[in-house]
């Protein structure tokens, strides 16, 4: 997760705030292992949108699906930086997109309480390397 810095290059230091420069990458692009790893969760919010579209959160650029049919906290849509109905939208939605939909019902206010309500107001970004390394520590060796 880092901080989004307007203008800035930003780097993922990892949900611990951790450098994680020095991690292995993988090389090989055809691989859907490669496509995984280089996925990217980035949130923002714009406190002058109307209510329902504060926060703007994507995975690849692209918008993050709600997942209502999984759970109906928030119809006003994500929230982050604090645990309320919002910010679990939010945590159910980027779990089952990583980890698939009984993962994530399992495990998202978890998820809610140890991610998503620490996120930085000013913005965010989170990997599916710091989302495996969570995993890994729910779960053990996931």
């Amino acid at each position: 997760m880092s901080r989004e810095e307007p203008d800035v290059a930003s780097e993922t230091k990892g949900l611990r705030r951790e450098t994680t420069d020095n991690r292995d990458s993988i090389t090989d692009s055809g691989s859907e292992l490669t496509a995984a790893a280089h996925t990217v969760y980035r949130g923002r919010r714009d406190p002058t949108a109307p209510v329902g579209d504060e926060v703007e959160v994507t995975v690849n650029g692209e918008p993050l699906d709600c997942r209502y049919d999984l759970l109906s906290a928030s119809p006003a849509g994500f929230q982050f930086g604090y645990g309320g109905s919002g910010p679990a939208q939010l945590a159910i939605a980027i779990l089952a997109h990583a980890f698939g939909d009984e993962f994530a019902t399992t495990h998202y206010q978890q998820f809610k309480r140890e991610v998503v309500s620490e996120l930085p107001e000013e913005g965010w970004k989170l990997t599916k390397q710091d989302l495996e390394a969570w995993r890994r520590e729910v779960v053990g060796d996931a």
